[in-house]
């Protein structure tokens, strides 16, 4: 008869086994979706991405890949939905930033945008360029540094080092909003990508509303509000109006 420690050893490795299975089975669905992307068999490739990602939500790799996948294929709207996933969670990747640029050169040969202050969209551009994780390893080299600095003032009295260290706790201080509001953008879903075909934007959430303005697929949108079935999004050029949630892929 089995003892209570026993059966506890037991159940953990069962655990543990279970756990390495899962793993060996989300890595053999990877190898084979990119030996399919390799051999150029895309469709199968798609299915084996679209797969992967019902075990693993959130694998940035499998975001970058399955947006080349639908690259290929033509599907440029469903590309950059993707590639918006994977920037989503690595901000400063030049290459997902690359292909972005490059997929919209396909999708938009002309369109109005916002005319942003250019101060302003520097701004913007410069808090995007990193992760929240990125950003907060140079909040906490810069507290280090403060912290330092000051207790080298109050053992020796340079008044000098103390300075330097003002200026970095406020430099961290920088750093800390910086990460907080990073981390915000990468974990709100208030961006979307119009997805489909003939999508039209309303002034109000109302499916027998006669009004309506077409937008082009592959649309990258701000959601602003929701209603039921419908989303109140702004489009680059500051347009605001409704549309139907199945239009849309949220990023």
């Amino acid at each position: 008869m089995k003892t209570i420690g026993q059966k506890w050893i037991l159940f953990f490795v069962s655990c543990l086994f279970f756990i390495a299975m899962q793993a060996q089975d989300v890595k053999t669905i990877f190898q084979t979706a990119n030996t399919y992307y390799k051999n150029k068999q895309y469709e199968e490739a798609e299915k084996m991405y679209a797969l992967l990602l019902q075990k693993e939500k959130g694998n940035v790799n499998v975001f970058y890949n399955l947006g080349n996948t639908y690259f290929h294929l033509n599907d440029f709207p469903k590309a950059v939905l993707y590639y918006e996933k994977a920037l989503k969670m690595q901000p400063d990747n030049q290459h997902i930033l690359h292909n972005i640029k490059e997929t919209n050169n396909k999708l938009f040969s002309k369109m109005e945008f916002s005319k942003e202050f250019f101060v302003t969209k520097q701004l913007k551009n410069v808090v995007q360029s990193k992760s929240a994780n990125k950003w907060s390893v140079y909040m906490l080299i810069a507290l280090w540094l403060g912290v330092i600095a000051i207790c080298i003032h109050f053992f020796f009295g340079r008044k000098n080092i103390f300075q330097f260290g003002l200026l970095s706790l406020i430099i961290a201080a920088v750093f800390a909003w910086l990460t907080y509001h990073t981390y915000s953008i990468e974990h709100q879903q208030d961006y979307a990508i119009i997805l489909q075909k003939n999508a039209f934007i309303k002034s109000a959430p109302v499916e027998s509303l006669n009004k309506a303005d077409s937008i082009q697929t592959g649309l990258k949108v701000q959601i602003l509000d929701s209603d039921k079935s419908w989303l109140k999004v702004k489009l680059p050029n500051d347009k605001t109006g409704w549309i139907e949630k199945k239009s849309l892929g949220l990023i």
